[in-house]
């Protein structure tokens, strides 16, 4: 069909085995350009490995996986670095470096991503990511000095430095109250509707409830339904 969004993930009955143990059975799951989704499913279920491997850090047992145009099955021909800058992800522990500011933070993932890049313009470009998450006024701020809530605006414009046509979330509230939880929430559903296809692993019903995307969910390694995500914007 003319016009037609090619999907940012597809997975045709992709298996992961982790040891002995078959994690992921049979996924298949398809998320557009723009779209928001939630996977829920109790510890264990494969939320983390399913966002593993989508990000390339773990490798099919079977099936097929399509992610922002590289195929992540033909595992001698996939370009990871190239991957893993067009699929952010975001975890529940920030993971910011300590001994950097809110905007060091972001300017040296800008700077990573693009090494010839002018410095000012690595400059620029992290303060107007900062901005979109609301942080314009914390760039001198150390992590040790920032809320949670905050820290994690900071990881998400960081992630956002890399321009990825898909980013990943995995717990991102787990250890946020119920207002930083909203706010984060909300900032990762206009992130998709900006055009990048977002998938929030979370085990917090009431995320997905305050949420506007689409909702699966994995049981024991499979999807409990099929996963065919509305569009959110």
């Amino acid at each position: 069909m003319v016009g037609e969004l090619a999907p940012a993930i597809d997975l045709w009955s992709a298996s992961c085995v982790r040891g002995r143990v078959n994690v992921l059975r049979e996924i298949s799951l398809k998320i557009l350009p723009g779209e928001l989704v939630f996977i829920t499913g109790v510890s264990g279920a494969g939320k983390s490995t399913l966002l593993g491997l989508i990000h390339g850090d773990l490798e099919l047992a079977s099936g097929e996986a399509y992610v922002g145009g590289h195929v992540l099955h033909e595992r001698r021909q996939l370009d990871l670095p190239r991957l893993r800058r067009e699929v952010g992800i975001v975890y529940q522990d920030y993971r910011l470096l300590p001994r950097l500011t809110a905007l060091e933070n972001v300017v040296f993932a800008v700077r990573a991503c693009e090494l010839r890049l002018d410095p000012l313009e690595a400059l620029r470009r992290a303060r107007a990511h900062l901005d979109t998450v609301g942080l314009a006024g914390r760039c001198s701020h150390y992590p040790s000095e920032l809320s949670g809530g905050e820290q994690q605006r900071v990881a998400i414009a960081r992630t956002l430095a890399t321009r990825p046509r898909v980013l990943l979330a995995d717990e991102p509230t787990g250890n946020l109250d119920q207002a930083n939880s909203s706010h984060v929430t909300d900032l990762l559903a206009q992130i998709a509707r900006a055009g990048t296809a977002v998938l929030i692993a979370t085990h917090d019903p009431k995320l997905v409830l305050d949420g506007a995307g689409q909702h699966v969910q994995l049981e024991k390694g499979t999807l409990e339904r099929p996963a065919v995500a509305a569009r959110t914007g």
